[in-house]
């Protein structure tokens, strides 16, 4: 009897936890200097708005801008169940993408965009939900592949706490 009272605490204790486990929606700044766009140009500037987080919705917009001074908008919404939907440039579709959570609290994200490059990205959110590090395989029509890696940091207070 006292082995099973230990199991439902520990039970309650891993689910309040998972509950606890912080949310990508704030306001996001990219790091240039942690991140490495490997063969491909790096924009200038980026920052994201996550609008939600939840399994039934995923929403977030990008402004940046690019290697060559030009502003730009990148967007997405959808669920996070895999299904295919569209990705916007400056408000005109620009490719296909999905977005699955992991049980490991992973995102995982495939598509194509307009260009051709087929991609798969890793999202993971550190502990203390200020950190989040995309990292992408992406692959051309021609058979050219190449890797990324973004890092970006939670702009202080847009989640409700100062980031620490």
């Amino acid at each position: 009897m006292k082995n099973i009272a230990i199991l439902w605490a520990l039970l309650a204790v891993s689910v309040g936890l998972a509950q606890d486990k912080p949310s990508m929606a704030g306001s996001w700044k990219w790091d240039s200097t942690q991140s490495d766009f490997g063969s491909e140009t790096a924009p200038r500037s980026m920052t994201c708005t996550t609008l939600k987080d939840t399994p039934q919705m995923l929403s977030y917009r990008i402004h940046g801008v690019d290697d060559k001074g030009k502003p730009f908008v990148f967007s997405w919404s959808g669920p996070e169940d895999g299904s295919m939907h569209p990705t916007l440039m400056n408000g005109k579709p620009s490719g296909q993408t999905g977005y699955k959570k992991g049980q490991d609290g992973t995102l995982v994200a495939h598509g194509e965009d307009a260009g051709g490059y087929a991609f798969e990205d890793h999202i993971s959110l550190s502990p203390d939900g200020n950190t989040l590090t995309i990292e992408s395989n992406l692959k051309s029509k021609d058979g050219k592949e190449n890797r990324e890696k973004q890092v970006w940091h939670r702009v202080a207070g847009s989640n409700g706490k100062p980031a620490s």
